[in-house]
């Protein structure tokens, strides 16, 4: 019996706290993913606040240090706020594991996902109807499940690359909603999560997969949005690059594919595919600059001049687009059917 009390006694003292210090590695992430969060700003000294702690973190030669005292990595279990000082202070749920990773601090929330997608829908989607933000909730709920460990470390970055997330920063009354209103619904093809994608502002017309990405995918097809997105900024732009500024001394159009987006551009006579060009020069002038491949270029007055349609690759759902027509009285289920008409709505509970 008195061995029986003392394993009783050691799981309670030992192992049941055990359990919580190693919580963040072996939770289900069925219920809950991992992002990692600020690393555009290259964290090297950060602080976290709780509402009884205050922890001052910084990293050196691939060392983490704790308040003074060397610690190998961080965990945090309860809502956290992390300040970066100089560049941002946001507030996060859920877990916060911390350590140093090539001399920066790596920072990973695990995020229940239903309070990750009331944060996504908040950021992506914004002040929306009601039925805006709930395609949202459906469209991000079915990239998350389909792209699931889409970084080595961990499941997505924060940022446009996988989808916008910003803590409890984003998090609204009204994304919430959202949420819950469409719990476990997803978009399939074929019995199969659904790869799909989203944007901005299509211009006009969102666009075919091949003429931004090769290979094929039959699913993703160019639909008309008519002035669907018209409200949007970015409907329609015009950007002026100097010749003397260009990386370039010549540039033609050399092919279009039938949603409008340049599928071809001769830089210098060397023929480049229009989408990854697009990206090399936002990345170099700045993604508000040449804002989509769907553009024309002429030279004029000593500068190449774009004029062009949307921001964003036009794959799948326009943000702007699917604002309007929710606000137009159309539900989520029918905005879903315009921009995916090849995708079947299903829900698993």
């Amino acid at each position: 019996m008195r061995i029986r009390i003392s394993l009783f006694l050691i799981s309670v003292f030992i192992f049941y706290p055990l359990c919580f210090i190693l919580y963040p590695c072996f939770a289900d992430t069925r219920s809950t993913i991992d992002v990692r969060v600020l690393e555009i700003f290259h964290p090297q000294q950060l602080t976290v606040t709780t509402t009884s702690h205050t922890y001052h973190i910084r990293s050196k030669e691939n060392e983490m240090f704790i308040n003074k005292k060397k610690n190998r990595i961080f965990f945090l279990a309860v809502t956290s706020t992390v300040l970066i000082p100089g560049e941002i202070k946001r507030t996060y749920r859920g877990t916060l594991k911390i350590y140093p990773f090539l001399d920066e601090l790596m920072i990973i929330n695990r995020i229940p996902i239903d309070s990750y997608l009331a944060s996504i829908v908040g950021a992506e989607m914004g002040l929306a109807p009601c039925e805006a933000q709930r395609v949202q909730a459906i469209v991000s709920r079915t990239y998350l499940f389909g792209n699931l460990k889409r970084h080595q470390q961990y499941d997505f970055c924060d940022l446009t690359h996988c989808q916008v997330y910003k803590g409890m920063e984003t998090e609204t009354v009204e994304s919430r909603d959202a949420v819950a209103a469409t719990a476990g619904m997803l978009l399939y093809h074929d019995g199969a999560i659904a790869e799909l994608f989203y944007h901005s502002t299509c211009g006009g017309k969102t666009a075919n997969f091949s003429s931004i990405f090769e290979g094929n995918n039959e699913v993703l097809v160019s639909v008309s949005d008519s002035t669907n997105c018209k409200a949007s900024p970015h409907y329609e732009w015009e950007w002026y690059l100097p010749e003397n500024e260009a990386p370039f001394q010549e540039l033609a159009i050399s092919k279009k594919g039938y949603d409008g987006r340049v599928t071809e551009v001769l830089v210098d006579g060397i023929p480049e595919r229009g989408w990854p060009f697009r990206m090399r020069i936002a990345q170099e002038f700045g993604w508000n600059k040449l804002k989509s491949s769907w553009f024309t270029v002429e030279k004029e007055n000593g500068s190449f001049h774009f004029k062009g349609h949307g921001l964003g690759h036009g794959l799948g759902m326009c943000q702007w687009g699917a604002k309007r027509l929710a606000q137009d009285g159309k539900s989520a289920e029918e905005i879903l059917r315009h921009y995916f008409p090849k995708l079947q709505l299903k829900t698993n509970l």
